[in-house]
């Protein structure tokens, strides 16, 4: 599992836009002050570390439930007896509505190239959407709802009661969010991607997930009832009326919160099991480096000859600067370069010293010293290597034997756009139908 990469620039508008989004919502009733403070952190987290793709599924959610739970507040006067909180979401509300896609999001950054975590985290908050919907607009259904287990009549805003108006509500509301994923998926996964499969996925179990929520709010979660008014309610200790309600029926440590949490955790868990079985992944294909080179094509380096000794500088032993490289090539097919160094030597399995990408077309070499930091203007994008660290990281093997050192060059026909964040795994996916050529320098370091 590779270790995400933090752009704190990113981190830091998306905290932004959180804490304007939440404040806007708490402004206009929709979020209570705990509410806004969570999904400040959650909306953070979502768009600072999923970027614009997630923000989309977020957003999403989150606008289309508002404005449904708005838009007829003055006929839900009455089912709103029945519920423990009021209009306006607390925080458990936000958690349980949006934890499962925010670990989502948190598991999409360490894979950057899996689908599944984008089905789990699509799937989590289709679910929390279509019981929203199903929820805001069932109780304006013109017939009473049926429980969903026993079929008989109850009142509007009863846990477990549906209705058609509320089903198709529901299912609408999943297709939504799957829409939204199908149509904005992470950049990554755009090679691979088949939108209609997403998009069936990803409403099915959203639907699933809100006919669990029903079924949990008909058998598990805890009811009371009200001797004043003889209504059945989840406000506990008091109802409305201001009369004292008595337990009625389900588990006392079970409540809505509990059930929107297991809601979306069960759409989550379909997804994933439908998009590992369901839908085929390609195989991670490594580019092999041995690809034909076109003649006048050659990677060469100031600092050593091939075959030959690194010198220490570039090393862990010295100042551990990248070395100068220079390359000769006259394809005009060219649109990028991606660079990658490793140790096949290394005790462990091959070891990644260095990845770098996005490198312009009218380049022909890099300069010694490259500095270690993600964007490096005119020369590339760096990703993580297996130090745990963005840029350059020099040989330093265990004492013994010289190890080989790798810098292999490919030349690609896509453009110099690719995401930050890639470590060699992720790019190795990204670029394996788009390289031309490629050409390897070798050389070694011992201790």
């Amino acid at each position: 599992m590779a270790t995400p990469v933090i752009n704190s620039l990113q981190i830091g508008l998306g905290l932004g836009l959180a804490l304007i989004i939440s404040l806007l919502a708490y402004r206009l009733g929709s979020l209570s002050g705990s509410g806004a403070i969570a999904a400040t952190c959650l909306g953070g987290l979502v768009f600072g570390l999923g970027g614009l793709p997630w923000a989309t599924l977020l957003l999403g959610f989150f606008i289309t439930s508002t404005f449904f739970s708005r838009l007829a507040k003055t006929r839900k006067t009455s089912p709103g007896e029945k519920y423990a909180k009021d209009d306006r979401r607390d925080a458990w509300q936000v958690l349980a509505n949006g934890g499962v896609a925010a670990l989502a999001v948190i598991w999409q950054a360490t894979q950057p190239t899996s689908l599944l975590p984008w089905l789990v985290g699509a799937a989590a908050l289709a679910a929390a959407n279509a019981d929203t919907w199903a929820t805001e607009l069932g109780v304006l259904s013109s017939q009473s709802p049926r429980r969903i287990l026993g079929g008989e009549r109850v009142e509007p805003g009863s846990a477990g009661g549906i209705t058609a108006l509320g089903t198709l509500a529901a299912l609408c509301g999943a297709m939504w969010i799957a829409l939204l994923a199908a149509l904005f998926p992470p950049p990554l996964l755009r090679p691979h991607f088949s939108a209609l499969a997403v998009l069936l996925v990803v409403t099915l179990s959203g639907f699933v997930g809100s006919l669990v929520d029903s079924l949990l709010g008909a058998s598990a979660q805890v009811m009371y009832y009200c001797p004043s008014c003889h209504k059945e309610t989840e406000r506990h200790p008091q109802h409305r009326c201001g009369g004292t309600t008595t337990y009625l029926r389900g588990y006392r440590w079970l409540n809505n919160d509990g059930v929107n949490a297991l809601c979306t955790l069960s759409a989550a868990l379909l997804a994933g099991i439908a998009g590992n079985f369901l839908i085929p992944t390609p195989p991670l294909r490594s580019v092999s480096l041995v690809t034909p080179q076109p003649v006048g094509f050659s990677l060469t380096s100031p600092a050593f000859s091939a075959g030959e000794m690194i010198p220490s500088q570039y090393t862990c032993e010295g100042a551990d600067r990248s070395p100068a490289l220079a390359w000769e090539t006259t394809a005009p097919e060219v649109t990028s370069y991606a660079l990658i160094m490793d140790d096949p030597d290394a005790p462990l399995g091959t070891f990644t010293h260095w990845v770098l990408y996005n490198i312009p077309a009218e380049r022909r070499d890099l300069p010694e010293g490259i500095p270690n930091q993600e964007n490096v203007p005119g020369i590339g994008t760096q990703g993580r290597n297996d130090f745990g660290r963005v840029g350059y990281g020099g040989p330093c093997p265990p004492p013994g034997k010289a190890h080989r050192y790798r810098f292999t060059l490919y030349a690609l026909n896509l453009p110099p756009t690719l995401p930050a964040g890639l470590d060699k795994t992720a790019l190795l996916q990204a670029i394996h139908d788009h390289v031309l050529f490629a050409m390897s320098l070798e050389g070694q370091y011992g201790r």
